[in-house]
């Protein structure tokens, strides 16, 4: 497990994705922007690297620039439930930044990312200032709960071709396209399928012509509308 701290210019880089890609900033001046990135942690990780864990304090936003993170949680007996990955543009830690909780997931990376910190301290200055923010994350929290509430649709159905066609469609609708890269044991720790099942609806899938595999981590939907028809037929 290794990590590494952008230099100045990589921090630069960063920008965009950091302030400028991201609703809630999108209100800040250039120079407010520029004093937010300036005080953000920028993170390399490997594959396989603990970000965070359950009980850490929830004081930052992470604002993911490159590679995946799987956030999951272990049960008393030690099943792992995968809550959500996200991956490039997305954010995460602005639901629990105000409440005083502690994390309650753990974030693991899927691969080697590249990741901004933006921490509590820095965004209350920002809101005294601008109280926009405020409201722009107010907005961000609320896409993020329907995201998971989609998710909660998607897991309450018993049939497991129907959960898995949900879930494609879900995992593409957060990518914006057609190719979803994830393997068969994340899919089946995200939606309570066996592996063996989820390869299984896979090739009967892929039979059907609704999605084609490209080895083991490479899923490419060719026909939405009859996985939507799918999925639906399954509510």
């Amino acid at each position: 497990m290794s990590e590494s701290v952008c230099s100045k210019h990589q921090g630069e880089d960063c920008a965009g994705l950091c302030t400028a890609r991201i609703n809630i900033f999108q209100s800040l001046s250039a120079e407010e922007q520029r004093q937010l990135v300036q005080a953000a942690g920028h993170r390399h990780v490997t594959a396989g690297t603990m970000v965070f864990r359950e009980g850490d304090p929830a004081d930052r936003i992470l604002v993911i620039h490159r590679g995946k993170l799987k956030l999951n949680h272990y049960s008393a007996e030690g099943k792992e439930y995968v809550l959500d990955i996200i991956g490039p543009g997305d954010i995460y830690g602005e639901q629990r930044l105000f409440s005083g909780q502690r994390q309650q997931v753990n974030a693991i990376a899927l691969e080697a990312a590249s990741f901004c910190e933006i921490h509590k301290r820095d965004i209350e200055a920002l809101i005294m200032k601008d109280p926009t923010v405020g409201i722009r994350m107010l907005e961000e929290l609320g896409a993020k709960y329907s995201r998971v509430s989609r998710l909660h649709e998607i897991l309450s159905l018993n049939e497991a071709k129907g959960r898995l066609a949900g879930f494609l469609l879900h995992l593409s609708g957060e990518a914006g396209g057609k190719v979803i890269r994830i393997d068969r044991e994340t899919i089946s720790a995200s939606i309570n399928l066996r592996a063996e099942t989820i390869s299984r609806k896979l090739k009967e899938l892929e039979r059907e012509g609704m999605v084609a595999l490209e080895g083991h981590r490479v899923i490419r939907l060719l026909d939405a509308d009859g996985l939507r028809a799918v999925f639906e037929a399954s509510a």
